[in-house]
């Protein structure tokens, strides 16, 4: 079968299954193929129960068990069935647990005999969760990012039908090079990320996709960057601009904030077009340099677009910059009414307007610049090489700047932003005060949830509680939802309390974090949508329920949210895990509050798939692999992409051109302004 055939060609993959899987993102044979787990639970084994750990995943041998039974106890309210049964091995017993899973009576066996797995939860004796019965221990089993409609068996199922269709799939790599760095060929590949028999198979597929993928963007990148140093840009007269800009500003920049002004003018008075990445911490002062550049750019009678991820974000930017260009300033998002868009793009193609600040609707084709110099783009993960590209295609020769809070090492910059040069901003304003951040144990929970209720009620502060996911999910133990959080604190805390997410309605989110901003709201309960630029000086406290489950930078990240006024902010991270790494990464969080750091940390504890997190370049099917690898195999794939591209060999010339030509019409729509 070709790699590019539809879903549904594949046998059971069915209409509905096809649906589901297009909502994350899968179309095709080779998409789904290359749809990498996000982790794997290693069930080889039967552990016996006396060895069983709080929180593992296990596999359990089965020689004794009781009759199963069947209740309907009232839990919040309503009337639920939960079916037990006590079941062991000789070492020990364990109780298997099912909520609302009444038909799981059926699947019970009757003897002793075979197997059953699950999740451990020993805060009350020991339970196996969610538990499945099996003839024999069932292996490595792959671990999906999953969406609505489809689990983790209807996934695995179609990883099967997939796998058996990919027989005979050619290896694009030259083979003197896939056998130089010692690569697994690319069909043993596609099988073994998902179905290992042993974790070296595993290993090795890892690597193999991950060098695909970093050797291929790299291609790709590097291609864009020549293309971007043939072309000509505008060359902005520079000349003191910096010291006028800087004499604008109510308060004294930073050493760091006044070096990339000068980079920038450099930049900008260059004949090429400037295409230039500012790294910051939370709170450095990024966007004041975004500032200075569109101030330049005015200076020369060019126009300047800066677009934000989220049309709250667009809004704080949208007052901030009136503070400098006055009138000259227009904003464009959404959920505008027709008459007000209407004037805003009157403004913006009459070049009335000096500055547009938006969302995506700067990008769409009814927006008309007739002398756009300068693009700003807020969050470089929420767009991607993409979005930048139809915002920069506005003008043939506009110069670009791109802030991001995710502070990334310079090695893995190199390779996500290959096509882009490089500022980082690590030092804070002197005003900012260190964000107080300490670990609390379960036992404390509840105390401290009284303690930030008194906090509001007596300081008038706002809090934020932050969960990993939205609602309560049987394939993922012991990490709290927002739903239920919500509905915990809602009925016990008497604070003003709202919840929001990433299935609600933007414009809802925005109503709901406007709110906040304003003060109508005291405690809001969010998943990490409120990780990017949310800006709400009164919100001094951050919790972090289940904060084993983010990462490091994610949760440095979300810590900046508070600390943006002048009172004291503290950042409590909660965490159920007995494990030794959670407990260490956590104390890595509370003694360190420099993000570059934090990151080098993460990049050597567990590679660069925790600081690039499900961020993909905007350019699909190229670097989902990137996730699983580590930095010796993506600094390889580097190197060998730019010796490939210098090569004069037949070999290295035809994989350039394949992978250039597979992606020939996404060059096409790309240009990097």
């Amino acid at each position: 079968m070709d790699a590019n055939a539809a879903l549904t060609e594949i046998k059971g993959i069915g209409p509905k299954r096809a649906e589901a899987l297009a909502r994350l993102g899968l179309f095709t044979l080779n998409d789904l193929l290359r749809f990498a787990p996000r982790e794997h639970y290693d069930l080889r084994e039967a552990v016996p129960v006396s060895s069983l750990e709080h929180g593992e995943m296990a596999v359990v041998r089965i020689t004794e068990i009781e009759p199963a039974k069947i209740s309907y106890p009232i839990i919040n309210g309503r009337r639920t069935a939960v079916v037990n049964v006590t079941l062991g091995d000789g070492t020990g017993r364990l109780r298997c647990t099912w909520f609302n899973q009444a038909y799981m009576l059926r699947s019970i066996p009757e003897f002793a005999q075979g197997y059953v797995y699950g999740r451990i939860d020993k805060s009350r004796g020991t339970v196996m969760v969610n538990a499945l019965f099996c003839d024999c221990p069932p292996g490595i089993l792959p671990v999906y990012h999953l969406t609505r409609g489809i689990g983790q068996g209807g996934i695995r199922a179609c990883m099967r039908a997939a796998i058996k269709h990919s027989e005979g799939f050619a290896d694009p790599l030259p083979e003197e090079l896939r056998m130089r760095h010692g690569l697994c060929q690319t069909g043993y590949a596609l099988c073994n990320i998902h179905f290992p028999s042993h974790p070296k198979e595993l290993a090795a597929a890892k690597r193999r996709l991950a060098f695909d993928d970093a050797l291929n963007f790299t291609l790709l990148l590097e291609s864009l960057r020549k293309r971007q140093l043939g072309s000509k840009g505008i060359s902005f007269d520079t000349e003191g601009a910096v010291d006028r800009f800087v004499s604008l500003l109510p308060f004294e920049p930073t050493a760091g904030q006044l070096a990339i002004m000068h980079e920038i003018a450099r930049d900008m008075a260059s004949k090429q077009p400037m295409n230039r990445l500012i790294q910051g911490d939370v709170g450095s002062g990024k966007t004041v340099l975004a500032v200075f550049a569109m101030y330049a750019a005015a200076e020369n009678g060019y126009q300047s677009a800066f677009m934000a991820p989220t049309e709250l974000l667009a809004m704080q930017h949208y007052e901030q910059l009136k503070r400098y260009f006055g009138e000259k300033v227009v904003r464009l998002t959404g959920s505008m009414k027709k008459a007000e868009q209407n004037e805003a793009l009157d403004k913006i193609a009459s070049g009335e307007a000096l500055v547009a600040v938006g969302t995506h609707a700067l990008i769409e084709g009814k927006v008309s610049f007739p002398r756009l110099g300068m693009v700003i783009t807020d969050e470089q993960h929420r767009f991607g090489v993409r979005q930048r590209a139809l915002l920069g295609g506005k003008s043939q020769s506009c110069d670009s700047v791109i802030m991001s809070a995710t502070p990334i090492p310079r090695t893995l910059s190199l390779i996500m932003y290959g096509d882009l040069d490089v500022s980082r901003l690590t030092e804070m304003p002197a005003d900012r005060r260190r964000i107080i951040t300490r670990y609390v144990p379960p036992s404390k929970r509840l105390d401290m949830y009284r303690y930030i209720e008194r906090e509001i009620k007596e300081r008038g502060i706002q809090a934020y509680v932050v969960c990993p996911m939205i609602e309560d999910n049987d394939d993922v133990a012991f990490a709290c939802s927002a739903e239920s959080v919500y509905a915990e604190l809602s009925s016990k805390l008497g604070v003003r309390t709202a919840l929001i997410h990433g299935r609600m309605k933007a414009a809802e989110r925005d109503r709901v974090m406007a709110l906040f901003r304003a003060g109508g709201i005291e405690l809001i309960v969010s998943t990490t949508v409120i990780e990017v630029g949310v800006d709400v000086p009164n919100a001094c406290i951050m919790v972090v329920e289940s904060a084993d489950r983010f990462g490091l930078a994610q949760l440095h990240q979300l810590r900046g949210r508070v600390g943006r006024g002048d009172k004291q902010s503290y950042c409590f991270l909660l965490s159920e895990s007995s494990s030794q790494s959670a407990a260490e990464r956590i104390k890595v969080l509370v003694g360190n509050d420099d993000g570059f750091k934090i990151a080098e940390q993460d990049l050597m504890a567990r590679g660069p798939g925790e600081l690039l997190g499900h961020r993909q370049s905007g350019i699909s099917g190229i670097a989902s692999a990137l996730l699983l690898a580590d930095m010796d195999t993506l600094t390889e794939a580097r190197s060998e992409a730019l010796s490939l591209l210098t090569s004069s060999t037949p070999e290295a010339k035809k994989y350039v051109s394949h992978v250039l030509e597979s992606y020939r019409r996404l060059l096409e729509e790309i240009a990097i302004n």
